[in-house]
């Protein structure tokens, strides 16, 4: 594979590699979880729950915002996102009864993660863990495991391992109330990723050089996006700040309207991901409204951002409920080549470490 060949370039960072890995980790997990996944929807569905529960830290808190609107849109289950501190700290019982708890953790070895989904299953919940390491603590703490098979990650940053979890989230969302639309664009997956290797590549090496600069010579930035792809602009900000050390702040764009649109300003670059269809019309509404306070967005998109000053718009017809797994790689490259833009490491930021543990 070409995009492999690159990514095992002897100059690439781990992180590039680890990237250039998402096409065969996606391709594996649509081989080998098949089986997993009837045998967990089945259990979902014979249970049949009246509300769902996602726990949660950090770049897998991102991956719980997009199974929140996945569930909520595909299965119609009112799901809510855990605050693990209510069991840990203040020591809480909740009524888990009829309930459903999932549980997404890279490594599975948060304490207060697997002090939840403890309590869930005690209180009489269903938990399902999604873990890169099912052989981990939350592994033993729930009644059912996914395992996200996106092998050994050693870049602190996660790449692979978070469109992983986006993956396994939307096939096992999938398998319990099949959608055409999930279907075909599941299947495709890996080779729609591969395109998006090369013309991310391409586009780098041509108007994404520009974001790149703006980027690294900002000392704020800002990316929006709303619906299924705020979880998209949660975890690009996130990689912004703990890979380049950018103080980079995510919107929904409803909720930048409401005020910190007044941050929009023309030394402070805004990231935008624009799906197609409705959502990215609300989506140009705030570009709209950042070029007129004088800021520059640069955009991530699909077809429809074709045309746009400096876009990447990627040219495959997706249903918008799987854009944030595509999309995330772009940014992802846009992070990675930033930093090294800046001098800096995006293997290993200063003061982190690959695993962090929250009580």
């Amino acid at each position: 594979m070409a995009d492999a060949a690159r990514a095992a370039q002897p100059g690439a960072t781990r992180m590039r590699r680890e990237i250039g890995q998402i096409p065969a980790v996606v391709a594996r997990i649509l081989t080998e979880a098949p089986h997993d996944l009837r045998e967990v929807a089945a259990a979902i569905r014979g249970r049949r729950p009246r509300f769902a529960v996602i726990a949660a830290r950090g770049t897998s808190d991102h991956a719980a915002n997009y199974a929140q609107y996945l569930m909520e849109i595909h299965l119609g289950l009112p799901t809510g996102l855990a605050k693990p501190s209510i069991t840990t700290v203040y020591q809480r019982k909740l009524r888990w009864k009829g309930g459903l708890l999932l549980a997404i953790s890279q490594s599975g070895q948060s304490p207060d993660i697997v002090a939840v989904v403890e309590a869930a299953r005690a209180g009489g919940a269903l938990t399902i863990a999604i873990t890169n390491h099912p052989d981990s603590p939350l592994g033993d703490a729930a009644e059912h495991v996914l395992p996200c098979r996106a092998g050994r990650e050693l870049a602190v940053p996660a790449t692979k391992t978070y469109v992983a979890q986006l993956v396994v989230v939307a096939a096992l969302v999938e398998a319990i109330g099949p959608s055409s639309d999930l279907s075909h664009g599941l299947a495709g997956l890996p080779a729609t990723l591969r395109g998006t290797l090369r013309a991310t590549d391409r586009w780098l090496s041509a108007d994404g050089a520009r974001a790149v600069d703006a980027f690294a010579r900002a000392t704020r930035a800002l990316v929006v996006s709303r619906g299924y792809n705020l979880a998209t602009a949660l975890e690009l900000a996130l990689k912004f700040k703990e890979t380049v050390g950018l103080f980079a702040e995510a919107y929904s764009t409803a909720d930048f309207a409401h005020g910190p649109v007044v941050l929009a300003k023309p030394r402070i670059p805004v990231l935008a991901i624009r799906p197609d269809g409705p959502m990215g019309g609300l989506v140009d509404e705030t570009l709209q409204q950042t070029t007129a306070r004088g800021g520059r967005a640069v955009v991530i998109g699909g077809p429809g951002a074709a045309g746009m000053d400096g876009a990447l718009a990627l040219p495959f017809d997706l249903p918008e409920a799987l854009t944030p797994i595509v999309y995330a790689v772009p940014g992802q490259l846009l992070v990675e080549a930033t930093a090294k833009r800046r001098g800096i490491s995006p293997d290993a930021p200063a003061g982190l470490g690959k695993v962090t543990r929250t009580r």
